[in-house]
């Protein structure tokens, strides 16, 4: 069974990023790196982490201005390519390479940006990724309306117990497990100094501007240069929180395949973690085989 995990802050082109660590089992056979959606952070990954191979080394960041990580100070720093140069410099920083890189919705672009701009990332699985080709039909849920919604939200909280039954069997959290909520609540929150008081990790003004860049970030450039093997899992649910990934999207990757996860919304990591774990497994297998050929 895997340890938990180590905590460290690296200052990534000026922000302080937090970096999760899962030590392998031995010498890694594999390095994955795992990047999350607007508004959620690294510790969202913990189910899918427990089911991947214990001889794999894993990291999960915090990036700009979610989790423990440091916030930009206006919009601009909220710019998606921003956060993937983020995560090609930080693996240059570690001298991390022959990377699993996996990302789910916003992660997924970053993923994708930062495998077609860089040497580093080895293979992509890619979580319900946000890649829409702004020439195309454009996602069932507008970024303006998720925008708004973001900034609606309640910042202030009595502790992460209120919070977390407010969450569960609601809205996004409809279908997640009471332990994801709790763990998305417990790295969500920060104490603000004052007593019984708590806000939200991710300020809603920050998460807003990161949806607000969704429809500017045109990845389809990106996604015909990353050749990377590349897998796509899909949202088949299309009540509540369908998938925003362009229909189209698998055609444009030289070497991608797509699966669609019939029995789960948006929110794959934290319903299907099992699908997202094989998904990872399959990409870094296909890297293996490349290589023998």
């Amino acid at each position: 069974m895997r340890p938990q995990p180590t905590a460290s802050t690296d200052l990534v082109r000026g922000y302080a990023l937090r970096v999760w660590e899962w030590t392998a089992s031995g010498d890694p056979e594999r390095t994955a790196v795992l990047i999350h959606a607007t508004g959620f952070h690294a510790r969202t990954w913990d189910d899918v982490v427990r089911l991947l191979p214990e001889d794999w080394r894993v990291f999960a960041l915090d990036m700009r201005g979610h989790g423990a990580s440091q916030a930009p100070p206006d919009k601009a720093g909220a710019d998606w390519r921003e956060m993937a140069a983020d995560l090609n410099d930080w693996l240059a920083q570690r001298d991390l390479t022959d990377v699993v890189a996996a990302g789910h919705s916003m992660g997924g672009c970053v993923c994708t940006i930062a495998a077609a701009t860089g040497t580093r990332i080895e293979s992509l699985a890619l979580i319900d990724p946000v890649l829409v080709n702004p020439r195309g039909p454009q996602p069932p849920v507008p970024a303006d309306s998720l925008s708004v919604a973001a900034r609606k939200r309640r910042k202030i909280w009595t502790g992460p117990r209120e919070m977390a039954d407010s969450l569960t069997g609601r809205g996004a959290f409809t279908h997640w497990p009471r332990e994801a909520v709790e763990r998305y609540v417990r790295y969500g929150l920060k104490p603000t100094g004052t007593l019984g008081e708590w806000e939200l990790a991710c300020d809603p003004e920050v998460e807003a501007w990161c949806f607000e860049y969704a429809p500017t970030v045109d990845p389809w450039p990106d996604m015909a240069r990353a050749s990377q093997p590349t897998l796509i899992l899909r949202a088949g649910e299309m009540q509540g929180h369908p998938s925003p990934t362009g229909q189209s999207a698998v055609e444009v990757f030289p070497n991608a395949f797509e699966e669609v996860v019939e029995d789960s919304d948006h929110f794959i990591p934290m319903r299907r973690p099992d699908a997202v774990a094989e998904t990872m497994i399959t990409v870094a297998r296909d890297c293996s085989a490349d290589t023998r050929d």
